[in-house]
C-alpha cells in the first residue's frame, strides 16, 4: 500500500495549523524572552549573590524552556497521530477518532495480511482525512493564534514597563549580572563636569593644586585628591575607587558630588557605581604618581674608616643633614654587638631641610669602658613624614677599635715610669756634682738648672700627655707638681748661696722629690691594677656564661661569646702585667687560668670551663697579692688585706689626707656659709616686709611714671634707642620687685636701670644730630634723674632692713664668727703642711688656700661687727676659692678610685631623721654656686634664674 498519501494529507494539515498559529506563538515567546530578560536585569541589580544567583538562575530556565519547547514541536511535526489528534480531533472529535483508528489499521495491515488487506486500510484512512474540513482546521487554528497573540501581548507589555521604567537600569542589571570577581565588564558613564584638586599634606606647607581632569600627575604621599563632578544618573551609590580601596562620593549640597581619596602607593583612580558586592565603573581614569617622602641623606665626615682609640683618643665627628621636606631627631648611634646607645644630638626646629653639627667621642666615653669589642658610630636622622610614619637615614660607619683592657693605664704607667726615670737621672747627676770654687758658682748653678730644666720637662710631658684617653689627673699630677716646686725652690735656695751645705740641702730634696714620685707612682699603679683587674673580672663572667651556652648546646652563639671574651683577657692579662708589682702577679694568674680555660676548651669539657672562668673572675674580683712579704701573708695565705710597710716614701698617702682635709674643710665651711644665711633669713620679720611693700608701691608708680615716654625695646643694637629700652625694662623689673616687697632684687635692677640710661645719654651725645637718638638720650637723662631718687630710697630701705635683721642676729653671727675663725685656721695649717715635705702642693692651690683663707678673716671680722650679709658675701667668696683650690678630678686619678675599691666602709655615721636638710641644702648650694657671679650686674638676675629653676 501507497503510505505517501495519507502522510501527504496529514502534512498539508499541519502545515495549515503552523501558518496560522506560527507567528503569533513566536511572538509570544518573544516577548516571553525579553520579560524574563528584562526582570532579570531588575533582579540582578541588586548585586548581592542571591539576587544575582536568582536572576540567572530564571534567565536559563527561560531560554532552557524555549529551547525545549522548539525541539518538541520538530518532534511533534513528525508524529502523524499527534498531528490528527490535535488538529482533526479538536476540529471534529468522532473524524478524529475514526481517523486515528485508521490509520492504526493502515499500520497494522501495512505489517500483518492477517488483519486485512493494506490497499483497503489505506483507502479508508484517505477518505476519513479526505471528510477532515480545512476551513475548520483554519478558524480552530486562528483561535490559538489568538490566544497566543494575547499572551504576546501582556508580555510584552510588561517587557515594555520594565524597560521604560528607566532603560539604563536594565543595561546596569545586565552589566552586574555578567560582572566576574565583583567588577562588571562594561563601563558606564557615572559622573560628568568633572573636577579635581591635589591638597599637599600639612606639613609639607604648600597649598592645594588645580589638577586637568583624568591627565596624569605626580604628588607628594599623603595628598588628598578631591574628585568632584554632577552625576549622570541620581539615585546611584557612586564610589572613588583604585580598583581595591574605595571611598564613597557624597553630596555637597549643589547638586554635585565629591570625594576625597589620600594618596599612599601610586594609583589610577576611577569613578564607579557600587551595586551591592558588584562594582560598575567609569571608563575615564586618572593616573596619579606618588612622590614618596625620602628618607633623610646623612653624611659623616671621613666615614667610612676605621680608628684605634689609642691612636686617636678623641674623635671629631661632623655631619650634614638633608631631607627633602623636613627633619625632626639627630641621633648619634654607638652599636657594638649586641648592645647599642643613642644619644640625641639635636632636633632641628621648624622642620628644617637642613642641619649641620659636631660631636666629639672621647675615649673616657662611658660606653667605650663597657665594651671591649670594636664599635660602630653612626649618625642616624628621622624626618617629620606622618603619612608613612617617620623615616630614619643613617650615614656610613666609622668603626671605632677600642685599646685592650688595661692598656691606656699601662700607656700613662710607663710614660710616668720614664718621668721617674727622669727624676733620678737628674739625682744620679747632683750626686756625682762636686761643690764649685768660687769661680765656678755661675757655672754650677746653670749646669744645675739646665739638668733640673731637662727633669721638669719630662715630668710636665707626662703629665700633660693623652695616654689613649686618660691623663694624668689627681692625687699624682697634685704631688708631681708640688714635688716639681719643691725642686724649684730647692734650686732658688742653692742659687743664692752656693756651698756644700746648700748643695747637700738641693741632693737631699732632689732624692725626696724623687721617693715621694716614686710613691705615687707605685700608688697609681696598684690603684690601676685593682681597677684593670675588675673590668676583667667581668670579662671573665663573660667567658663563664659563654660556656655555659655551649654546655648547654648553643654551639654557635656560646662558641663566639667565649673565643671574644678569651681574647679580651689574654690582651687584659697582658697589659695588666705592666701595672707594677700588683700588676705582674695579677698578670701571672690570668695568664695560667687561660691555660686551664685552654685545655678545658680542647677537650669541649664545658663544665671544667664554665669553672675555670669563674675562678678567674672570682679571683681578680679581689685584687691583692698572691703572697705578701715583710711578714705580710696575702690572698693566698689567706691574710687580710692592709698597708705596704716598705714604701720609703708616705708622700701619696700625704697627698691622700691633704686631699681629704681639703674636702672636709670645703664641706664644713659650705655648711656653715648655710648657717649664716638661714640666720639672717629667720631674722628678717614679715611685718617688716609688709609694711615696705606698701610703702614700695608709690615709688613703684613713680618710677613706671618717669620711664613711661622711654623707648619700647626692638631698637638696633649699640643705640642710644636701645641703651633706653633697656634702662626701661630694668626700671620696671626695680617697680615690680618693690611691689612684691624684693628690695635686694629692686636695688640690683635699679643700679642695672641707671647705667643703661646713662650709655643712652653717651650715645646721643654721639650721634650727630640723629633726631631719634637725641631725643632718646634726652628722655633717657630725665628718667635717670627721677629714677635715682628712687633708687636712693630703695638702697635706705634695705640698708634698715638689713641693719635690722643684723641686730636680731648679733648673737648668732657672733658664734658663727668664732666658727669661721676656726675653719681659717684649718685653711692655714692645711697650707702651711702643703707647703714643705712629700706632700707638697702646686703653687696655684697654695695661692688659692691662701686667698680663702683671707676671705674666711674678713668674714669673721664682719660677723663679729654685725655685718651679716657682707660677712656671708666673703664667705661665699671663700668657699669658691676652696671649690677651686681642689684638684681637677680630685681622687681620680683614672677608674681605679671607684672600680679598684669597692670595699664597703667599715665605720660611717648615719644621720638622724630631723638633721637630714639634703633637699634643702642642695636648693642653698645651687643658689649660692649660680647666684653667687663675681659680676654684680648679674648676681641677682642668675639668682633669679636658679629660683626659677628649683621651684
Amino acid at each position: 500500500m501507497d503510505n505517501e498519501a495519507p502522510a501527504l494529507s496529514i502534512a498539508r494539515l499541519r502545515s495549515v495549523w503552523d501558518a496560522e498559529v506560527g507567528p503569533s506563538a513566536r511572538r509570544a515567546l518573544t516577548a516571553a524572552a525579553c520579560a524574563g530578560l528584562f526582570g532579570a536585569a531588575h533582579v540582578a541589580r541588586v548585586g548581592s549573590p542571591l539576587a544575582r544567583g536568582l536572576a540567572g538562575a530564571g534567565l536559563a530556565l527561560l531560554l532552557a524552556a524555549i529551547a525545549a519547547r522548539a525541539i518538541l514541536m520538530r518532534r511533534r511535526r513528525g508524529d502523524a497521530r499527534r498531528t490528527v489528534r490535535e488538529i482533526i480531533g479538536r476540529t471534529d472529535e468522532a473524524l478524529g477518532a475514526a481517523t486515528l483508528r485508521a490509520l492504526t489499521l493502515a499500520d497494522r495491515a501495512a505489517a500483518d495480511d492477517r488483519v486485512g488487506s493494506p490497499e483497503l486500510a489505506g483507502l479508508h484512512l484517505r477518505r476519513l482525512l479526505g471528510r477532515a474540513s480545512q476551513a475548520r482546521v483554519v478558524s480552530r487554528a486562528r483561535q490559538a493564534a489568538t490566544r497566543w497573540a494575547s499572551a504576546g501581548l501582556a508580555l510584552g507589555a510588561a517587557a515594555l514597563a520594565a524597560a521604560a521604567i528607566e532603560p539604563s537600569r536594565v543595561v546596569e542589571g545586565l552589566d552586574v549580572l555578567a560582572a566576574r570577581g565583583g567588577e562588571a565588564p562594561l563601563d558606564l558613564p557615572w559622573i560628568e563636569e568633572v573636577e579635581m584638586t591635589a591638597t599637599p599634606p600639612d606639613y609639607l606647607h604648600q597649598g592645594a593644586e588645580e589638577l586637568l581632569p583624568f591627565a596624569p600627575t605626580m604628588q607628594p604621599r599623603g595628598t588628598v585628591i578631591t574628585v568632584r563632578g554632577r552625576p549622570v544618573r541620581a539615585g546611584r551609590a557612586l564610589v572613588l575607587t583604585d580598583g581595591g580601596a574605595e571611598v564613597p562620593f557624597v553630596d555637597d549640597g549643589k547638586g554635585s558630588v565629591v570625594a576625597r581619596w589620600t594618596l599612599g602607593e601610586s594609583t589610577t583612580l576611577q569613578a564607579a557605581a557600587r551595586f551591592g558586592q558588584v562594582r560598575v565603573r567609569q571608563a575615564d581614569a586618572q593616573r596619579v604618581v606618588s612622590i614618596p617622602d625620602d628618607a633623610p641623606r646623612v653624611t659623616l665626615e671621613g666615614a667610612p674608616r676605621t680608628v684605634k682609640l689609642l691612636d686617636e683618643p678623641s674623635i671629631p665627628l661632623r655631619y650634614e643633614i638633608t631631607d627633602d621636606h623636613g627633619l625632626r631627631e639627630v641621633d648619634l648611634v654607638l652599636r657594638a654587638g649586641a648592645k647599642e646607645e643613642r644619644r640625641v644630638l639635636s632636633r632641628p626646629a621648624a622642620d628644617a631641610k637642613v642641619d649641620r653639627g659636631g660631636y666629639e667621642l672621647r675615649a673616657r666615653d662611658p660606653f667605650f669602658r663597657r665594651t671591649y669589642v670594636p664599635v660602630e658610630v653612626r649618625i642616624e636622622a628621622r624626618d617629620n613624614d606622618p603619612i608613612e610614619g617617620p623615616k630614619w637615614g643613617r650615614s656610613e660607619a666609622i668603626l671605632v677599635v677600642p685599646p685592650q683592657v688595661g692598656e691606656p693605664e699601662a700607656r700613662r704607667y710607663a710614660a710616668l715610669v720614664k718621668a721617674r726615670d727622669a727624676l733620678t737621672d737628674l739625682l744620679a747627676d747632683r750626686i756625682g756634682q762636686r761643690t764649685p770654687e768660687a769661680g765656678g758658682a755661675a757655672a754650677h748653678a746653670a749646669h744645675e738648672a739646665e739638668v733640673q730644666a731637662t727633669a721638669k720637662a719630662a715630668v710636665e710631658a707626662a703629665l700633660a700627655a693623652d695616654h689613649g684617653g686618660l691623663r694624668v689627673r689627681g692625687r699624682v699630677a697634685s704631688l708631681a707638681r708640688g714635688q716639681l716646686a719643691r725642686l724649684d725652690a730647692a734650686l732658688a735656695a742653692e742659687r743664692k748661696s752656693t756651698t756644700r751645705a746648700a748643695h747637700q740641702e738641693l741632693l737631699d730634696e732632689t732624692e725626696g722629690a724623687l721617693l715621694a714620685f716614686d710613691a705615687g707612682l707605685r700608688g697609681l699603679g696598684h690603684r690601676d691594677a685593682r681597677a684593670v683587674a675588675q673590668r676583667l673580672a667581668d670579662v671573665a663572667d663573660e667567658a663563664a656564661a659563654a660556656a655555659e651556652l655551649l654546655g648547654s648546646g648553643d654551639g654557635e652563639g656560646g662558641e663566639v661569646r667565649l673565643e671574644a671574651a678569651v681574647t679580651v683577657l689574654g690582651g687584659g692579662g697582658v697589659e695588666l702585667g705592666k701595672l707594677g708589682e700588683l700588676g705582674l702577679d695579677l698578670g701571672e694568674i690570668v695568664a695560667n687560668d687561660l691555660r686551664r680555660i685552654a685545655r678545658a676548651r680542647g677537650a669541649s669539657d664545658w663544665l671544667h670551663t664554665e669553672l675555670s672562668a669563674r675562678d678567674l673572675a672570682a679571683r681578680l674580683r679581689r685584687p691583692e697579692p698572691s703572697f705578701g712579704g715583710g711578714g705580710r701573708g696575702g690572698v693566698e695565705s689567706g691574710a687580710p688585706r692592709g698597708p705596704d710597710p716598705g714604701d720609703a716614701s708616705n708622700a701619696d698617702e700625704s697627698v691622700a689626707q691633704s686631699e681629704r682635709d681639703l674636702e672636709e674643710l670645703a664641706r664644713d665651711h659650705a655648711a656653715e656659709t648655710n648657717a649664716v644665711a638661714e640666720e639672717l633669713s629667720r631674722a628678717s620679720r614679715p611685718e617688716e616686709i609688709a609694711a615696705l611693700r606698701e610703702e614700695a608701691k608709690k615709688h613703684a608708680e613713680a618710677i613706671r611714671e618717669a620711664v613711661r615716654d622711654l623707648p619700647q625695646p626692638g631698637a638696633a643694637p649699640g643705640s642710644a634707642e636701645s641703651a633706653a629700652a633697656a634702662g626701661r625694662e630694668q626700671a620696671e623689673a626695680m617697680a615690680g620687685a618693690l611691689e612684691q616687697g624684693r628690695p635686694e632684687e629692686a636695688v640690683t635692677s635699679g643700679r642695672g636701670a641707671m647705667r643703661s640710661l646713662g650709655d643712652a645719654k653717651r650715645l646721643g651725645a654721639q650721634a650727630g644730630g640723629f633726631f631719634p637718638e637725641e631725643r632718646a638720650a634726652r628722655e633717657a637723662g630725665e628718667a635717670q634723674q627721677a629714677l635715682a631718687e628712687e633708687l636712693a630710697w630703695a638702697e635706705e630701705a634695705l640698708r634698715k632692713l638689713r641693719q635690722a635683721a643684723a641686730e636680731r642676729a648679733r648673737d648668732g653671727l657672733g658664734k658663727s664668727s668664732q666658727r669661721e675663725g676656726s675653719l681659717a685656721d684649718r685653711a692655714r695649717d692645711l697650707r702651711k703642711r702643703g707647703e714643705r715635705g712629700d706632700g707638697r702642693m702646686p703653687e696655684e692651690m697654695l695661692d688659692r688656700l691662701d686667698e680663702a683663707e683671707q676671705a674666711m678673716r674678713d668674714a669673721q671680722r664682719a660677723l663679729a661687727e654685725g655685718d651679716g650679709e657682707g660677712g656671708n658675701e666673703r664667705q661665699r667668696d671663700a668657699q669658691r676659692l676652696l671649690e677651686m683650690s681642689r684638684s681637677e678630678d680630685q681622687g681620680q686619678d683614672s677608674d681605679a678610685e671607684s672600680e679598684g675599691d669597692r670595699s664597703m666602709a667599715r665605720k660611717a655615721d648615719i644621720p638622724d631623721k630631723d638633721k637630714h636638710k639634703g633637699p634643702e641644702e642642695f636648693r642653698r648650694r645651687v643658689l649660692e654656686g649660680l647666684g653667687g657671679t663675681s659680676e654684680p650686674r648679674l648676681r641677682e638676675a642668675v639668682k633669679r634664674y636658679a629660683e626659677g629653676l628649683l621651684k
